[in-house]
């Protein structure tokens, strides 16, 4: 996992960094808020720790300018100070939507790395799980959508066989969520990598830019009378529909054809 540490401090960077790394993730530092933002921009991470007291953009700001952005709205956020640890500090670091805020008198630097994957484990699990029924109902409607489609095809066998085996891929994809639904329902502490999150969310933004937009244009090809020929457009649209179905596939099983990892022994990448 890519852990981004935010700290005025050079000599606790170094440490944290020292003992994130010896857990096996690979660290990202900013000496301040607003040098992590330009960090961001060019670089991914999947957590951030972050001190509260720094120049030019404290810990406070930052958090909040990252949960105003969509880009990082859910990403993992840790607050670890050892000088702003009062009720109040704590309050407004988690109503500014902090995933947990640590108090370093309390959690020494050698078990930030624990505190981190327990943290992250839990928020990617449920984004996790969110990800999944929403691409399992973005896959339901796209097999009823090409179902209609299907049933508009009467004299175009060529889109049908095509339309009609999408609709059986689909199936057979719904059944694998559904199953990787039920597996995760049972086990209430299985871990999921990072990686699986972002696979999950890859299959997401691809269905939702590929499977239903060419379906428009089968449907106008098939409207011309019975005696032309399918229509370049149309022949077209119908192998991009056939190629997403294909990849969306071929990308749910490689999620759901895995032996799912539990909590011990487990690393983020």
């Amino acid at each position: 996992m890519r852990v981004l540490v935010v700290d005025d401090s050079l000599p606790r960077r170094r440490l944290l960094t020292a003992l994130l790394g010896r857990a096996g993730h690979e660290v990202l530092t900013a000496p301040n808020g607003a040098a992590a933002l330009e960090l961001l921009e060019g670089q991914s991470a999947e957590a951030v720790v972050s001190d509260v007291k720094m120049p030019r953009m404290d810990g406070f700001q930052l958090c909040r300018a990252l949960r105003r952005d969509g880009r990082w709205a859910r990403l993992p956020f840790i607050f670890y100070s050892s000088v702003f640890i009062g009720d109040r500090a704590q309050e407004l670091g988690m109503d500014l939507g902090a995933t947990a805020y640590l108090d370093a008198k309390h959690v020494p630097p050698d078990q930030v790395a624990k505190e981190i994957d327990a943290l992250v484990n839990r928020v990617v699990s449920a984004e996790y799980r969110e990800t999944l029924v929403r691409l399992r109902d973005d896959l339901e409607f796209a097999r009823r959508y090409h179902q209609v489609v299907l049933s508009s095809l009467d004299r175009h066998a060529g889109v049908r066989d095509t339309i009609s085996s999408n609709v059986n891929a689909l199936d057979e994809i719904l059944t694998r969520l559904d199953a990787e639904r039920r597996a995760l329902a049972e086990r209430t502490d299985v871990t999921v990598p990072v990686a699986e999150l972002n696979r999950l969310k890859e299959l997401s933004d691809y269905l939702g830019d590929k499977i239903n937009d060419p379906l428009g244009v089968i449907l106008g090809g098939a409207d011309r009378p019975a005696t032309a020929a399918p229509g370049g457009a149309t022949t077209e649209a119908a192998a991009s529909v056939r190629a997403a179905v294909r990849r969306i596939n071929e990308l749910v099983r490689k999620m759901t054809g895995r032996d799912r990892p539990g909590t011990e022994g487990t690393r983020h990448g």
